[in-house]
C-alpha cells in the first residue's frame, strides 16, 4: 500500500481503503510445504490488498499466500509497503493482492480518485 502521491499529476492509489478487521492467514510463499501459517488481522482493507500487523519481518517484494481464516478462500500477494520501525504488536507492512479482484467479497465504496469525481486527473 503505497503512500499517496502523484505521478506526472495522477493520484497513484487504485482503490479506496476501508478500516475493516478481516481474519486472515498469512505466510511466505517461498518457504517450504512445512512453513507455518501466521494468523493475522487486516487493519485496512482495498479492492487490491491490505495492512496487516505481522510478527513476520518481510522484505518489500516478498511473495506471499494469504487465506481467509474461516473459509476456502486464498490468493497470491506481494509485499509493497512496510513501516520503518515495528510497534509493540509487531510489524506493519502492505500488500497487494496479484489474484484477480474480489478476494475480499465485499463491496467497497466509490473510488474517490476516479477520473468520474476527478476529471481534472483524466488523460486527454
Amino acid at each position: 500500500m503505497e503512500n499517496v502521491g502523484y505521478t506526472e499529476g495522477v493520484p497513484r492509489r487504485r482503490s479506496a481503503r476501508v478500516v475493516l478487521r478481516i481474519a486472515i492467514l498469512v505466510r511466505a510463499a517461498n518457504g517450504s510445504a512445512e512453513t507455518e501459517w501466521e494468523a493475522v488481522q487486516t487493519v485496512l482493507v482495498s479492492l487490491h490488498g491490505a495492512m496487516i500487523r505481522t510478527h513476520q519481518l518481510l522484505p518489500l517484494g516478498a511473495a506471499l499466500d494469504i487465506r481467509m481464516r474461516y473459509q476456502e478462500r486464498s490468493a497470491r500477494a506481494r509485499v509493497v509497503w512496510r513501516a520503518p520501525e515495528p510497534t509493540e504488536q509487531g510489524f506493519d507492512l502492505g500488500f497487494e493482492i496479484l489474484d484477480p479482484p474480489g478476494f475480499w467479497e465485499f463491496d467497497f465504496p466509490p473510488d474517490r480518485w476516479s477520473e468520474k469525481t476527478h476529471p481534472q486527473y483524466g488523460k486527454g
